[in-house]
């Protein structure tokens, strides 16, 4: 464990522990935490969750833009569900970049877990994206990410990142919670 690692485990923490709770600020920690684990994920030779953090960092401007402005007449972004017609984009969108981020590191890199790996960063680009539109449903999908991240970390021995994520896994569960709260009271 590094310095680094220590770092961006206690900011993503507490970043998603605001994501839970919508509270905006969850985007300018979210930026702070996609930054430091670029670099963990670059040493631990996870290639496609390194660039995954530069995606995030766009999906990141983008959400905070969205939940601050993103509602009728620009105002705050309710809970929603997510729109019938978005699932089959999804289903497709996580599903071919999987498979083609699966090709580029089969072929390219030297990273011992591809599919694992390219299947976190594909689905984690469409859960960030649910999250941007505060759809409720993403936190369905980052139980699972977590649940296949954890042994993926473990393997690598990225153990803080490792706890992290089983950590995200308990709070995705308490934001589906707190986000259902949300939609109801709508």
């Amino acid at each position: 464990m590094s310095l680094i690692e220590l770092a961006g485990f206690l900011v993503t923490v507490v970043s998603i522990w605001l994501a839970t709770r919508e509270n905006v600020w969850y985007y300018p920690t979210g930026i702070a935490s996609v930054l430091l684990y670029a670099w963990i994920f670059f040493s631990a030779h996870l290639y496609a969750e390194t660039a995954l953090q530069f995606v995030w960092l766009a999906l990141m401007i983008y959400g905070w833009y969205e939940w601050l402005h993103g509602g009728v007449n620009r105002t705050e972004l309710p809970v929603t569900k997510t729109p019938a017609m978005h699932w089959i984009a999804i289903a497709v969108t996580g599903l071919v970049a999987s498979a083609a981020i699966f090709a580029i590191q089969w072929r390219f890199t030297d990273n011992p877990n591809p599919l694992v790996d390219s299947s976190i960063f594909a689905w984690s680009i469409v859960a960030q994206w649910m999250t941007a539109r505060k759809y409720i449903e993403n936190w369905w999908l980052w139980i699972v990410i977590n649940i296949v991240a954890v042994p993926l970390y473990i393997h690598r021995k990225i153990y803080f990142t490792a706890l992290l994520y089983a950590i995200l896994f308990v709070l995705a569960f308490e934001g589906l919670r707190k986000w259902r709260r949300s939609l109801a009271s709508a």
